[in-house]
């Protein structure tokens, strides 16, 4: 979802697995954006893949599947990370505090694709206007209570993580989700990849980019 909420304009198809293109096909300010400077990752000595998106953003919900096989499809000196896009939204910012409370609490393994279910397919969260309320019962549902949720919720460490989270994303360039992040370094979308089935093949290729130091 483009910021703000430019709705499904950039879905381009949502095919994994397309063919390649050739290293020499793929240009930087085009297909690719160099972020200056770069971020710091989180991974240690593995590439960091992050996907910026929200559970507020439909289109991170129809493209979660395919951003579900990228992960597993990573190579070995490759990690994937998620991070909730805020874009200052009410909405956005109580999906994104949630999200780092079920992070803080070891649940956003077990609930990232059942929450989009709940979302989209149940209808019982609602995207434009969610009480946070609602997302402690559903992760209530996953070992934890809601009093605790709600209790982790206002720790220094949540409020420290989403003001880290508007700081990162605006020094990333991200203006719309779902956005892919490489290594702190590289910034691509289904949009500057041409489809959603080039996204893929461009983000390996960014990896052994890396991976090379090239």
């Amino acid at each position: 979802m483009m910021k703000p909420l430019i709705a499904m304009a950039v879905g381009l198809g949502l095919i994994v697995g397309g063919q390649a293109h050739a290293e020499d096909t793929w240009v930087a300010g085009k297909n690719y954006f160099v972020i200056e400077p770069t971020q710091a990752t989180t991974t240690g000595d593995k590439i960091e893949v992050v996907e910026v998106f929200s559970y507020a953003c439909p289109h991170c919900n129809e493209v979660a599947p395919m951003v579900a096989d990228i992960k597993k499809r990573l190579p070995a000196n490759a990690e994937f990370v998620l991070i909730p896009a805020q874009f200052g939204f009410s909405a956005w910012q109580t999906f994104a505090k949630g999200f780092y409370t079920a992070q803080a609490l070891g649940l956003v393994e077990k609930t990232h694709a059942d929450l989009f279910r709940k979302i989209y397919v149940d209808h019982k969260i609602d995207i434009r206007s969610p009480s946070f309320a609602s997302l402690a019962d559903f992760y209530s549902n996953y070992g934890v209570s809601a009093e605790d949720f709600i209790a982790t919720s206002n720790s220094f460490a949540i409020k420290a993580k989403l003001k880290r989270n508007e700081e990162l994303i605006k020094a990333y360039g991200v203006e719309g989700t779902p956005t892919f992040i490489i290594n702190g370094k590289y910034r691509i979308s289904g949009q500057s990849a041409g489809s959603y089935n080039k996204v893929e093949p461009l983000i390996h290729y960014l990896i052994d980019k890396e991976a090379k130091g090239e």
